[in-house]
């Protein structure tokens, strides 16, 4: 059972002492829920829904060889709304369709989730972030993809922690609080049970 999680430093971990983040974390309850799996983490810092769709598929290849049972999570979508100069570091449009360019290489291979990035909370970004989200949310849903919306979930210890750190990366009680969100997500145990059958 191999899985491979792309996006972006929430996916990583960045900011988490134990350098484990919300994707360690939940690979470690699966495991003790008998899940032997191995996850790969291809979190880049700073990454945009560009770098992800320029190297998704190279390297998901890489790490999900036909022979073996494999899946692919996604989490993107902060770093897109960042300002430069001004105006967002990829327009509304080109994340929509990286959106769907990703999801429709990766289900053309293996079962996909989505998990929308807990979204910096600046209050310039809310309602472009917020938009982008819905806009990912309404692609997944086009193509049958599950989606996890952390904008309706409890994350109060992470924007906590944001909010006494650098404003937008929590720390290990951050990531604990998203990974056992996920952990119960529905969508999540369909496809842990997947792999294993």
């Amino acid at each position: 059972m191999r899985i491979c999680f792309f996006g972006e430093s929430f996916v990583n971990g960045f900011g988490d002492p134990t350098y484990q983040g919300w994707v360690g974390r939940l690979c470690a309850m699966a495991l003790a829920q008998g899940y032997p799996l191995t996850a790969y983490n291809c979190g880049v810092r700073r990454a945009t829904s560009d770098l992800v769709h320029d190297h998704f598929l190279g390297e998901a290849e890489r790490r999900l060889p036909p022979e073996h049972r494999g899946a692919v999570v996604f989490s993107y979508g902060a770093n897109d709304s960042r300002l430069e100069h001004g105006h967002p570091v990829v327009t509304f449009q080109r994340q929509m369709d990286n959106t769907r360019a990703l999801l429709v290489a990766a289900t053309n291979r293996w079962p996909a989730l989505m998990v929308a990035p807990p979204q910096p909370r600046d209050g310039q970004r809310d309602s472009d972030a917020d938009a982008r989200s819905q806009g990912m949310k309404g692609v997944c849903a086009e193509l049958g993809v599950p989606f996890f919306d952390t904008g309706a979930a409890d994350l109060g210890p992470w924007y906590a922690e944001a909010a006494a750190g650098d404003g937008a990366h929590p720390g290990a009680g951050g990531y604990g609080a998203l990974a056992a969100l996920v952990d119960s997500w529905s969508a999540w145990r369909r496809l842990l049970d997947q792999l294993r059958s």
